[in-house]
């Protein structure tokens, strides 16, 4: 009798797996992923959705169940006993010291090394045959491509390739429900490869042992039989040789079976070869050679209601789990996705050994297959192992056109030097218009990228802010993208303010003729997530104009989806018809871009890093002084650098010892260990919405829940203040969350930007930051802010930090050098003040300059106090109003200063003064322009409504910027 709250097993949905047809792709196992998270197979249970194979994957109740696959399937011979044997099959200590002994062979280290001899090797493959634009893919690339990386990194001599192909592939029969039909060729083959590793082994016994995978065996084994065995030094190598072989050629089968039924994903990698990394993680998510894995209850055990015995199988059906849409709602093949980490490696104590290495060699071969064979296609009959177990390719028969043999560039770097042909032109050049909304210059720069990628597709294209955009020229224009960030509260940038007006205005005009597309920018931090770009989308479709590509929100790791964007949108833009008149902004084009960027930073030397804040203050804020002799890296004042840091050692270390696991454990879905992920990769001092959702679900707590259920975005932002992820795991019963599940619901390490504090005319080989360092403490234990401890405490001087230019062409000093300028900068907002007074001394500007600064204590918060007095001294600085807050009864700040002077203040604007602000967005900035309404109204009789117009027009006229964060 079955108890009421026990699953009835007679109740799942049945799967035959041994019949040669079954497929894991079928319609038949997703109807029964529908019905339940498992069904009954003639093996025991399959596992069928992504959660359930998730934890299962890693359970203790459950051993690595494929040692009895011979039996399974009824046979026995020498592959069924080597295959008992060997490292995958054991458990517990004895497979703890056999994977130990392999591991030096496949580190990440010997993997980056190897990859231009991976890439040397792709190239040389494809040169045999891309001149005929066909091969059989298998026998010509696959094939040598996996053996002869298996010879390279295991010392075999490379003339052996295709002997030891044939083997392997000869053996992998043994890993598809054929097994026992093909029982007599898998022996063969086995028999053949014993032979050969014996008689290798036999050979290194008699020379000088060098340091390579196979000597060091060798050695391990000479020196003490029961550290390695004669029996198990034969099978791992047989296991290196044979796996490393199968696998990857059958991997690299089934991916350019997928791409040739994603032509756009194909076209895409070839000219996006950045994306070759998850291009693998896609292709193994979708076809992996792997399909499912196998696991063994040790023990009695009910889970989810149904009751597995001790001694059941249990197949984890990893394909079918990869596009369960419960954890994949766009389960399509899509490159440029960011998804939750596949099984194509498995999982647990048994995961893939090899994985670095399969990682690396075949993003090497599919980003350089994508580059060099254009629109590949099936070219006769292509043969396929049955598609379950391990499946892939036998032949693969293909035709393709001819792509160019060249060195990658990225896309940031892509467009051709100033009069330099390009590549891909034919045809006079078409007119593109990209516009950009930006506060910080991230948008800026991207539409910069966007531009240097259209000039190589045959476009003449036009960069400028959005304000420099008037509604009459935006009505001529046919062809346009738009790029722009979200400020504040969900509000236009500063560069776009103008051009919103306009845009949404009762006299906006019709956009019938206009083809657009936007590129929203954003943080999924904020609730306004991304609100300004979706605001322009919407506003543009409503006057008429036509989207040629789904606008695309970015978030703050954007470059995988911004780049498949603007592929797309490129492409069909091109499609548009139709000339325009040349349409004339306020603004130049952008300048030309820096080599140094995000996914290309500068190694630069931190030289000086000295206190600023004096002794008794409680800041600690830093001028930091970095070394560019030398790098060809240029700024101009008014740029921001972005800084890519590391995460607190101390605070990593406490989130491995949570888990109780070491530095060096792999993590499912990466090609790195955990705590690499957790110091470079991962965002582990601002925990992400994900996990603060799942960690609400799982711990129950009520004060959390409460919040989340009712949206209180201003409720969440002020429970999480002083709080890391280390506080959120720390809410949880040990072992509620894998560490793999941790990091699925991370989000990436971002960089920081500063304001740089120093003027390249006068310091042309070196620039200056003014950092405040954040520490503070809360819930008991101490805080520290990312990047500024990273550049305070960890870099060193004379040590390099990663940093990249990030121009802010909308925050420059005036054109005209006889303007007056007033900077209001409180705390480190001073800091492009002091590069914009710097500037104006190394020019020779006669314009006057005044300065409002404000911090805590005078005495001990002065930011260049001497310096500035100086420059007062000298007569550049011609006022200089100050407020410090905590040195009187009365806090006072910056904002106060301006009411006082306000008939001045109004005065230098009156007479074509330059208004600028730096610093804090949430509430100094509102309480400056707070205050220049209150200005305005008193000093010029203005009603409030003619004090925002002015304000307005001040924005209009360049003449009102600001860098606010």
């Amino acid at each position: 009798m079955i108890a009421d709250d026990l699953m009835d097993v007679r109740d799942l949905p049945y799967l035959d797996m041994t019949d040669p047809n079954f497929s894991i792709r079928s319609a038949e196992v997703n109807a029964a992923r529908e019905k339940s998270w498992c069904a009954r197979t003639n093996y025991g249970l399959a596992v069928l959705r992504y959660d359930e194979v998730h934890k299962l994957m890693r359970d203790a109740r459950l051993r690595q169940g494929s040692y009895a696959w011979p039996k399974l399937n009824g046979v026995s011979g020498v592959f069924a006993g080597w295959w008992e044997r060997m490292l995958l099959s054991q458990e517990g200590p004895n497979h703890a010291r056999l994977r130990r002994l392999a591991n030096p062979a496949f580190s990440p280290k010997l993997v980056i090394s190897l990859r231009p001899e991976f890439a040397k090797l792709a190239n040389e493959l494809i040169d045999k045959f891309v001149e005929k634009g066909s091969c059989e893919f298998m026998a010509d690339f696959a094939e040598p491509y996996a053996t002869r990386v298996i010879c390279m990194l295991l010392g075999l001599p490379h003339e052996k390739w295709r002997e030891l192909a044939d083997l392997a592939a000869d053996m992998g029969l043994a890993l598809g429900v054929t097994f026992k039909q093909d029982l007599d060729t898998v022996d063969t083959a086995t028999t053949k490869l014993f032979d050969y590793v014996m008689g290798l082994v036999n050979e290194l016994r008699g020379q000088t042992l060098g340091e390579d995978f196979l000597s060091m065996l060798v050695r391990t084994n000479l020196e003490s039989d029961e550290a390695l065995s004669e029996q198990e030094l034969y099978d791992m190598i047989m296991l290196a040789i044979f796996g490393g072989i199968d696998t990857t050629r059958n991997q690299l089968g089934l991916a350019m079976d997928v791409f040739m039924n994603h032509p756009d994903q194909w076209a895409l990698l070839g000219d996006n070869p950045e994306l070759g990394k998850s291009a693998v993680e896609e292709v193994m998510r979708m076809r992996p050679t792997i399909t499912w894995v196998t696991r063994e209850a040790v023990e009695d055990f009910t889970y989810q209601g149904l009751e597995i015995k001790r001694g059941t199988t249990i197949h984890l059906f990893g394909q079918s789990a990869a596009s369960d849409p419960r954890a994949y709602p766009d389960p399509s093949f899509n490159i440029t996705l960011e998804r939750k980490p596949h099984f194509g490696f498995g999982g647990g104590a048994h995961f893939c050994l090899g994985h670095f290495i399969a990682r690396g060699d075949m993003t090497e071969a599919l980003a350089i297959l994508a580059h060099r064979m254009r629109n590949p296609r099936v070219d006769g009959v292509a043969r396929f192992l049955p598609d379950s177990g391990n499946t892939g390719p036998i032949t693969l028969p293909i035709a393709f056109d001819r792509g160019e043999r060249k060195a990658f560039i990225p896309p940031s770097s892509a467009a051709p030097a100033d009069g330099e042909p390009s590549a891909n032109q034919s045809g006079p050049s078409l007119s593109l218009t990209i516009l950009y909304g930006t506060q910080t210059g991230n948008a800026e720069q991207m539409a910069s990228d966007i531009a240097g990628i259209a000039k190589t597709r045959g476009f003449a294209p036009r960069v400028a802010p959005l304000d420099s955009m008037a509604m009459a020229d935006l009505a001529r224009l046919k062809r346009l993208l738009i790029v722009t960030s979200t400020y504040g509260q969900g509000e236009m940038p500063d560069t776009a303010r103008g051009f919103w007006e306009a845009l949404a205005s009762d006299e906006a005009p019709d956009l019938a003729g206009l083809s657009y597309s936007v590129m929203a920018m954003g943080d999924s931090g904020y609730e306004t997530f991304c609100q300004a770009g979706q605001d322009v989308d919407r506003r543009l479709a409503a006057l008429g104009a036509r989207p040629v590509e789904a606008r695309v929100d970015c978030d703050t790791n954007y470059a995988a989806t911004a780049f498949a964007w603007v592929d797309r949108a490129l492409g069909e833009i091109r499609k548009v018809e139709g000339t325009e008149d040349e349409v004339a902004t306020s603004a130049p084009d952008t300048a030309a871009r820096s080599r140094w960027n995000r996914r290309n930073p500068l190694m630069a030397t931190l030289a000086t890093n000295r206190r600023l804040s004096g002794s008794g203050s409680s800041k600690d804020t830093r001028h930091i002084e970095i070394a560019l002799t030398d790098s060809g890296f240029t700024y101009e004042a008014g740029d921001c650098i972005g800084v890519i840091p590391t995460n607190d050692p101390a605070l990593v270390d406490a989130v491995m010892s949570h888990f109780g696991l070491c530095a060096h454990v792999p993590v499912a879905g990466h090609d790195k260990p955990l705590g690499t992920l957790l110091s470079e990769q991962f965002e582990i001092a601002v925990p992400s919405r994900e996990l603060v959702a799942e960690v609400g679900r799982r711990s129950g707590n009520a004060e959390l829940n409460h919040i989340l259920e009712h949206g209180d975005r201003q409720a969440l932002d002020s429970w999480l203040y002083g709080r890391d992820c280390l506080d959120l795991l720390q809410m949880l019963p040990n072992g509620e969350l894998t560490a793999g599940e941790f990091i699925g619901l991370l989000k990436p390490l971002q960089h920081r930007a500063y304001s740089i504090s120093s003027s390249p005319k006068e310091y042309p080989d070196s620039l200056h930051l003014t950092v405040a360092t954040i520490r503070y403490p809360s819930h008991g234990r101490a805080r520290k802010g990312v990047a500024s401890t990273y550049l305070a405490d960890r870099v060193g001087e004379g040590h390099p930090a990663p940093i990249f230019l990030s121009p802010n062409r909308a925050f420059r000093v005036p054109e005209d050098n006889a303007a007056p300028m007033i900077m209001i900068g409180p705390g480190t907002g001073v800091a492009p003040f002091r590069a914009f007074l710097q500037e104006r001394r190394a020019t020779g500007a006669s314009g006057r300059n005044w300065l409002f600064f404000g911090e805590r204590s005078r005495a001990h918060d002065f930011l260049y106090g001497e310096e500035f007095q100086r420059m007062q001294d000298d007569g550049l600085l011609t006022r200089m109003d100050l407020a410090f807050s905590r040195d009187q009864a009365e806090k006072i700040y910056v904002q106060h200063r301006m009411r006082e002077n306000g008939r001045d203040l109004f005065a230098w604007l009156e007479e074509g003064g330059y208004l600028y602000v730096c610093g804090d967005a949430t509430r100094m900035a509102a309480d400056v322009e707070e205050a220049l309404s209150e200005i305005l109204q008193r000093e010029g009789a203005m009603s409030a409504e003619a004090a925002d117009l002015y304000l307005e027009r001040l924005r209009r006229e360049k003449r009102y910027l600001r860098d606010v964060y």
